[in-house]
């Protein structure tokens, strides 16, 4: 009979341009401390599209779950992984952060601060984790998270040349992220927006001008996408 890592290895759906996430929420809600602590002794530097890759996926978000009454250990834990090189583990460390925000969104945004000083992956994982709609339910959080984005974003402001590969991809998650956050609060989000709008850095001009294509803003408020276009040249 097939033991439970047996089974995500055979059916992890890598390699391949897409992992079984189905399989990895399945297992990461009844994982046990043994189960996560073998997934996780399968991490290692090179796990670029492998089975192997999904099994470590599943130990973070397995770990995180497993974890949530210890949100400042966990934290700490999984913030390695962040900085992986397989773009799927770094993603693992967002889904684990969101999985367990729900029920402690002061604790998780108060301990996710020391990141925002760390290194660019470490930003990007922030962002990622939390501008997602099924977090953003408090105002109270949601006013934190725009501070957050606002603090990450002008990091830009002094670089002027090519981007490395960690500053792209902080980049490109902020030129999504930005539009979610500001369809779970408008009036505060615009505000907050604005402000990194007038700014003539040509990444974060970049960062706004992405944002402004995302349909979810153009459902909220056209008139004031198209304005904020016309500004942003």
């Amino acid at each position: 009979m097939m033991n439970t890592i047996e089974n995500l290895l055979k059916n992890s759906g890598l390699p391949g341009p897409r992992g079984n996430l189905e399989l990895l929420y399945s297992f990461s809600e009844n994982a046990t401390k043994n189960e996560v602590e073998e997934c996780l002794s399968f991490y290692k530097d090179d796990l670029h599209n492998s089975p192997e890759e999904f099994v470590v996926m599943c130990g973070i978000v397995g770990y995180c779950i497993l974890n949530k009454n210890d949100i400042k250990k966990t934290l700490a834990t999984i913030r390695k992984y962040a900085s992986h090189s397989s773009w799927r583990i770094r993603e693992a460390v967002a889904i684990g952060i969101q999985e367990i925000t729900e029920h402690n969104t002061s604790e998780i945004i108060n301990n996710l601060e020391n990141w925002t000083d760390g290194n660019d992956l470490e930003k990007r994982a922030v962002v990622a984790a939390l501008c997602e709609p099924k977090i953003l339910k408090e105002n109270s959080f949601v006013i934190k998270l725009f501070e957050i984005l606002y603090k990450i974003t002008m990091s830009f402001d002094k670089i002027n040349g090519k981007l490395s590969e960690s500053q792209n991809s902080l980049r490109k998650t902020l030129g999504y992220g930005w539009s979610v956050a500001i369809v779970s609060m408008p009036d505060q989000g615009k505000l907050a927006f604005e402000k990194i709008a007038r700014c003539n850095n040509k990444h974060i001009k970049w960062i706004v001008k992405e944002n402004l294509k995302k349909k979810r803003l153009t459902v909220m408020d056209k008139k004031w996408v198209n304005k904020l276009r016309a500004d942003v040249v």
